[in-house]
């Protein structure tokens, strides 16, 4: 047992939270506790969990130690109400800050709007996006909103103002931060969790078989929370597009749904209830499975958050192929590991075309599966990313 005095408090949620940062973290944690002595702070006693390398408390059990207030302070934050402890955190402490997604304007509804201060939320506004973000606000209350407003105004700023650097996953989001004048920056770009390795010896034909899904069959894959976001109404439209052409395939939503996307009915509206299976949240091992049973992920984001998806290197890491929007962090993907396809008007046409052809060429796919895998594996291992932690710790903390 480490028995050194502690050395960093980091912020942040972790299992069994289903938070793909809580994922991150503890993934991170046992590398930077060789280093560092580390107590993680969690939001409620009931999150307190063992983790390797570090000791785990409640927030209440952070504020009753003024030692721990004294120490340098990491925040991982991210766009739910998983990380609200460490959003309030961040606002009142200096730090190093890891934005994992650019537009924190979910969480801070949550927490202004979603307890019926209306006042709060334009504060934040207009303290970030000045007349236009009051605006904004009012015209909300009277009713007025668009949800694409969210990520013209991504409401991260106040996070930054007591920073003493800022890790971000992608040159998209470094160079799209609203943070104070000489706030030093890094990027860091999303680790592939270590536990893909062991799914290696995991056949295709096996995981289907573990999971009851049918042999012969193309599986298309989507992984994480199923939100808006990820387009799985432009996917689903066309699918069903697809279909009526006679190609045939199974659609796995392997996540958990977001609010505002009724799954059932898109899929009904589709006419794909027979070739469309949601599954929930996946557990680690259930979500490698689906990855290893896979012909094609499915990540169609728009607009970009600036976020880095976890789900996605995971998947890639795996040997998953996978199709996107060219835009955004996920542009910076090599060519060779991701098929890129541009935003446009006419969407569902485009992405029913490209999913087409995909599938055509399973050496094609098989290509960018392997050379997915293999540049995942060289250059976004564990083991980068604490180094790159160590790095900023050493310099900012």
């Amino acid at each position: 047992m480490n028995t050194r005095s502690p050395e960093l408090v980091v912020f942040t949620p972790l299992p069994p939270s289903h938070s793909g940062i809580a994922a991150y973290v503890a993934e991170l944690l046992p590398h930077l506790g060789q280093a560092l002595r580390i107590v993680a702070v969690v939001a409620r006693a009931s999150d307190v969990v063992a983790q390797p390398d570090a000791e785990v408390v409640s927030e209440a059990e952070y504020r009753r130690s003024a030692a721990l207030a004294g120490l340098p302070h990491l925040f991982q934050i991210g766009n739910n109400l998983d990380h609200a402890h460490v959003y309030r955190a961040a606002l009142r402490t200096p730090g190093i800050v890891v934005l994992h997604e650019l537009v924190l304007h979910h969480l801070v509804e949550a927490l202004t709007l979603g307890r019926g201060d209306a006042a709060g939320y334009e504060a934040v506004l207009a303290e970030n996006h000045g007349p236009a973000g009051r605006r904004l606000a009012r015209l909300r209350r009277l009713g007025l909103f668009q949800p694409g407003q969210r990520f013209l105004l991504p409401l991260h700023a106040q996070v930054l103002e007591r920073a003493r650097g800022v890790l971000v996953h992608s040159r998209y989001a470094a160079a799209r931060l609203q943070a104070p004048r000489g706030l030093p920056v890094r990027v860091v770009p999303h680790h592939l969790s270590p536990r893909v390795a062991e799914f290696d010896g995991l056949s295709r034909a096996a995981a289907r078989q573990r999971l009851g899904l049918p042999e012969g069959v193309p599986m298309l894959l989507s992984l994480g929370h199923a939100t808006p976001a990820k387009q799985i109404d432009v996917v689903l439209e066309a699918l069903a597009l697809l279909r009526r052409q006679g190609q045939a395939f199974r659609y796995v939503i392997g996540g958990e749904p977001g609010a505002g996307l009724d799954l059932p009915h898109l899929i009904r509206q589709a006419g794909l209830e027979d070739c469309v299976q949601l599954t929930g949240w996946l557990t680690e091992a259930d979500f490698f499975a689906h990855a290893r049973a896979a012909d094609l992920l499915l990540n169609l984001r728009f607009p970009p958050g600036g976020e880095s998806s976890g789900a996605l290197a995971r998947a890639l890491g795996t040997g998953l192929p996978a199709l996107v929007y060219d835009c955004g962090p996920l542009a910076e993907y090599p060519d060779a590991i991701l098929a890129k396809l541009p935003f446009g008007p006419e969407r569902v046409p485009a992405v029913a075309a490209t999913i087409a052809a995909l599938l055509a060429d399973p050496a094609g796919l098989a290509a960018r599966g392997q050379a997915a895998r293999e540049f995942m594996r060289r250059h976004c291992s564990v083991e980068t990313s604490c180094t790159s932690y160590l790095e900023a710790i050493r310099a900012w903390g």
